[in-house]
């Protein structure tokens, strides 16, 4: 479950159609009650910190539509396990150069214990900005800025493969395996949206008493098959 962003040479494998949230909520859904995410945060001091405080508010406007709170706690904070079923680690994590021009960004291990972990890579983060800067298309932001941009959305997508308690990808939005290194560095972020079929099942399932842990005990959700399950 990795995140690879694509670069000019991919541009034509990155899905053009975006699913806006405000596109299928209804007036009744607007009081359907929010829910907690309680994550274990790790962020090596490598990171700049403007670079986090974009990550972390990235990675909640991301899910903020969706309903679901991200609730960061330090790692030692008397946390049950069953409150934090999730661990991120932020870490300057050498990567070896690709055979190709694609590269990960951030993965999910599901099969580690007492949690979950998705580690995102810094240094993959600043290569995709390295690839939008080449590009000529870098915008009025500091690096450091589109660096966290980068690492919220990958951190974003290694949560929507939690929550959907699934290894499978999207054509569009938030859930795309492969996303243009100038899309993942761009200061309009819609392109980042949970798409409406996973919307869709994330709210069906969300109840005031089920937790992101219930959800993913569950039977995950698929984009393969008919209606993306």
């Amino acid at each position: 479950m990795s995140l690879r962003p694509g670069t000019a040479a991919t541009t034509t494998l990155v899905a053009a159609i975006v699913v806006t949230v405000g596109n299928h909520l209804t007036a009744g859904s607007l009081s359907v009650s929010r829910t907690p995410l309680h994550v274990l945060l790790t962020i090596s001091s490598d990171l700049a910190p403007l670079s986090r405080q974009t990550l972390i508010s990235e990675t909640e406007r991301i899910w903020h539509r969706e309903q679901v709170d991200i609730d960061w706690t330090r790692p030692g904070y008397p946390v049950e396990p069953s409150e934090a079923p999730l661990r991120v680690l932020v870490v300057a994590r050498p990567q070896s150069s690709p055979a190709g021009r694609r590269w990960p960004v951030a993965e999910l291990i599901v099969e580690a214990t007492p949690r979950a972990v998705a580690i995102a890579s810094i240094e993959g983060a600043e290569r995709v900005v390295n690839e939008a800067t080449r590009s000529g298309i870098t915008g009025h932001t500091t690096r450091e800025y589109q660096v966290g941009l980068v690492l919220g959305r990958a951190v974003a997508h290694e949560i929507g493969h939690f929550l959907l308690s699934t290894g499978t990808h999207a054509d569009s939005g938030l859930m795309r395996a492969i996303i243009d290194a100038r899309e993942f560095t761009a200061l309009n972020g819609d392109a980042f949206r949970l798409d409406r079929d996973a919307s869709r099942w994330l709210r069906q399932r969300r109840t005031t008493t089920l937790t992101p842990l219930t959800i993913v005990r569950e039977r995950g959700f698929s984009y393969r098959g008919p209606a993306g399950h």
